[in-house]
């Protein structure tokens, strides 16, 4: 029995979001933005020139709630 209760996550509840980098430039990107849903392990990238935060709204805009 575990110590602690179990909560029921539904896929798309839970997501891990970061950036790796910087790397080489390639067609003037430096970064990689990473979107990784915890349950369903469905993943989402996209090369990037900067790594803020207008970035990570514009993508999840475009990539995820659309």
């Amino acid at each position: 029995m575990p110590l602690q209760g179990m909560i029921a996550v539904e896929p798309f509840d839970c997501w891990g979001i970061d950036f790796m980098g910087p790397f080489p430039p390639s067609h003037s990107n430096l970064h990689i933005l990473v979107c990784m849903d915890y349950v369903t392990k469905w993943v989402e990238a996209t090369a990037c020139k900067v790594n803020d935060a207008p970035t990570i709204v514009k993508f999840l805009k475009k990539n995820i709630f659309t």
